[in-house]
């Protein structure tokens, strides 16, 4: 479970206005396997640095603690516990995980942070470009569901039911992170900034003198040459915005194209062409349900995020003739005329 990189930033604003003596810093490390930028309005460069550097640290302390990939996380130390044992958890994995769990059941386990069994065993299919059997599926999925992560939240501790387990939260944290980042920001008093991890993004208060940062939407475009490329711009503020989809990050084999998108019931990667921007308060969220909308299809999608108030999404996919779709919740920002 992965968010995509569809999601560009476009604000342009001038540096320090007559109003303001706020001025425009940008800033961009790796982490989490993509690259996070950080762009905030301050009115000493000083200052303005050790704030970045405090986001930034505090991107790179989430990532010990919720990587799949990093053998000495706590997610991997937990999953490696003796099965059946109760665990003491951190804040912030259990959060992840608790919200993650809240979303499985509501889905039915199409999103599950437990998929990570199928995780792996789709990341060596998308390497060596081979399907994997049907029993090598059967006994992934065997080591999957989330009934099997028993959380308790007066003890902030975890149990894992099953032996061989395995975490997987690459669908949820990047957004997580990205909150975290603009909190410690404003914890530092930049009022003013923007966060961006892939295709996740976490805004604050506009720039100086203008109404919301400009976001550029590229729900499901594949190409400069598309029609579609770079016509969607909105202003943000005060929120969150995700882009989920398979426009970079797919594999095709045997002449068939599958996203990196795990679909539980069938082990692979899902095939249904799809992208979807969801915008929501915390990128926590709209991280989750960009990819919940992209495994449940449109328009078990779209119902879906009532149950998520405040939640807005739009929606691409290719239908059985390949011919592009659109679907906009009512609410969701209109783009600019300019």
């Amino acid at each position: 479970m992965h968010s995509s990189h569809e999601v560009r930033l476009q604000e342009t604003s001038a540096i320090g206005n007559r109003q303001s003596k706020l001025e425009r810093f940008e800033y961009t490390e790796p982490h989490m396997g993509v690259f996070f930028s950080i762009v905030l309005y301050h009115e000493n460069e000083t200052l303005a640095n050790q704030a970045a550097a405090a986001a930034f640290e505090r991107i790179a302390k989430l990532n010990k603690i919720l990587s799949d990939y990093d053998l000495d996380s706590e997610l991997n130390h937990f999953a490696s516990a003796p099965t059946g044992s109760e665990i003491p958890l951190s804040d912030e994995l259990f959060k992840v995980l608790w919200i993650s769990r809240e979303l499985a059941r509501e889905t039915r386990g199409a999103f599950d942070p437990t998929l990570g069994p199928l995780t792996q065993l789709w990341r060596t299919t998308r390497k060596m470009q081979q399907l994997p059997s049907p029993e090598e599926i059967a006994e992934a999925q065997s080591r999957c569901g989330y009934q099997k992560l028993i959380l308790n939240k007066r003890r902030q501790s975890g149990i894992l039911r099953q032996n061989g387990m395995l975490l997987d939260l690459g669908g949820i944290g990047k957004g997580f992170a990205a909150d975290c980042a603009l909190e410690t920001l404003k914890a530092y008093g930049v009022e003013s900034a923007l966060v961006a991890a892939s295709g996740d993004i976490a805004v604050s208060a506009p720039p100086p003198g203008k109404d919301g940062w400009r976001i550029q939407i590229e729900t499901l475009t594949e190409s400069n040459e598309d029609p579609d490329a770079g016509t969607y711009v909105i202003l943000l503020k005060n929120s969150a915005i995700s882009t989920s989809g398979d426009v970079n990050q797919f594999v095709v084999i045997d002449g068939k194209r599958y996203s990196h998108i795990m679909d539980r019931k069938t082990g692979l990667g899902i095939t249904h062409r799809i992208g979807a921007t969801v915008t929501h308060s915390q990128a926590i969220y709209s991280d989750a349900l960009g990819t919940i909308i992209c495994l449940l299809g449109e328009k078990k999608g779209i119902d879906f995020l009532k149950r998520y108030p405040g939640a807005e999404a739009r929606v691409g996919y290719l239908d059985v003739e390949t011919k592009k779709h659109y679907i906009t919740t009512p609410l969701f920002p209109e783009p600019l005329n300019d």
